[in-house]
């Protein structure tokens, strides 16, 4: 275990280490090079949230005869239905009702919105989310001057309701660290990357040939990334920001947080199921990091506090700097290690991502990271039972209660 956990913190390290280099970007396209663009936003339970959608995608600086949006919606949710309905502005815009069965999960939704696509390119947002508006340009672009082997371009998240209250701080510091600092790292090292929920641009055809997402994963974003890289298809990052409102209960952000790490467990245990053919499609390097990915996002949680333990135990009752053989000098060494390089891989990368999005005035909220892995810990452990019990229930997180979303900043990049 501890050369696991050396392994997901050298990765985590050399991914920061790889983004200090400007992104690439990519001429503009004239209005009638643009290709048609579907946006796809599944929808459920989300009436109070409705017409600020529609404004968030009413912003968009996109030709509207080459928006085809796709609001996915389910049988029962008539509420959600009129909202939308009542705010609709023009013929660009098609809800789809998705008919009753299971699992009734997002990536069912966005797979019954998939044969009706008519754009070229196809972006996910989600209910509350405000991208900026030249983001479906930008994206355009990259994919006009990009190969055939570009299968996804993941635009960065961000949190706009930061200055609410501590929960929503540590979110946004997480968001930070993980969508500015180690995404953009990945893709520059052109390592598999596991997919946030929102604000992927695909080229159409390349969801067909895959054949969507799965249905029952609740992480579908983090199986679609691996499963990209398998087929030979590299995820890059685009330098443009989405601005999504943060949990502002402990409560919400626990349930959000289980959903995503019984997930990431149901991704790993899909895609080891073979290890050997997971490694013929990855090869070497490419196969270490993405086990390095599984055991940052699965057993870390789950055993670090155990780690802590015994490591303090040791150091306590001076076990740790007197081991009986080389067997424990080698293990007691790498914890030594990673006593100090596992800290540094968590806070360097959030520390760098504060600065980039500017965030920096949140930097007491540093001090309460060991409370923030505390919940992820619980999260994990919750994660598990609810994947015996519960394998394909969707805990959704409910949107509009932040009161302090901030209007978006231009990105940095401009």
């Amino acid at each position: 275990l501890t050369i696991a956990f050396s392994m997901a913190t050298v990765t985590r390290l050399m991914t920061a280490a790889s983004t200090f280099e400007p992104e690439a970007q990519s001429p503009a396209l004239r209005d009638r090079d643009l290709p048609t663009y579907t946006i796809v936003v599944a929808l459920y339970r989300e009436a109070d949230v409705a017409s600020a959608l529609i404004g968030a995608l009413e912003a968009l600086d996109y030709p509207r005869a080459k928006l085809d949006i796709k609001l996915v919606i389910e049988a029962e949710d008539s509420e959600t239905f009129a909202a939308l309905a009542a705010a609709l502005p023009g013929a660009e815009y098609e809800i789809i009702v998705a008919p009753p069965g299971a699992p009734r999960t997002k990536p069912r939704a966005l797979n019954i919105a998939l044969p009706f696509s008519r754009g070229e390119l196809l972006c996910v947002y989600d209910a509350e989310d405000r991208p900026e508006p030249d983001q479906l340009r930008r994206a355009a672009a990259r994919f006009g001057r990009a190969d055939a082997k570009l299968g996804c371009l993941q635009a960065r998240l961000a949190i706009d309701n930061a200055q609410e209250n501590a929960i929503a701080g540590l979110f946004a510091l997480d968001y930070a660290g993980l969508f500015e600092v180690v995404n953009p790292g990945v893709a520059s090292l052109g390592l598999p990357m596991m997919l946030g929920g929102t604000s992927n641009h695909f080229r159409t055809q390349t969801l067909r040939d895959l054949g969507g997402w799965d249905a029952w994963n609740v992480t579908e974003d983090a199986d679609l990334g691996i499963r990209l890289a398998r087929c030979g298809l590299r995820v890059e990052t685009l330098a443009s920001r989405t601005y999504e409102e943060a949990p502002i209960t402990l409560p919400a952000l626990l349930a959000q947080r289980t959903r995503w790490m019984k997930g990431w467990m149901q991704t790993a245990f899909v895609h080891l199921r073979d290890p050997v053919a997971l490694f013929m499609n990855l090869r070497p390097l490419r196969f270490v990091t993405t086990c390095a990915a599984f055991v940052s996002g699965v057993l870390s949680p789950l055993l670090w506090p155990l780690f802590a333990f015994v490591l303090a135990r040791d150091l306590a009752s001076g076990a740790l700097f007197a081991p009986a053989g080389s067997f424990d000098l080698a293990v007691n060494t790498i914890a030594l290690w990673l006593a100090v390089a596992g800290p540094a891989a968590m806070v360097w990368p959030i520390a760098l991502g504060m600065k980039r999005q500017g965030l920096t005035r949140l930097w007491p909220l540093l001090f309460l990271l060991p409370l923030w892995h505390i919940m992820l810990s619980i999260a994990a452990w919750r994660a598990v039972f609810d994947l015996w019990r519960n394998p394909f229930g969707w805990a959704k997180t409910t949107h509009g209660l932040a009161r302090k979303r901030i209007a978006p900043a231009p990105s940095a990049s401009r």
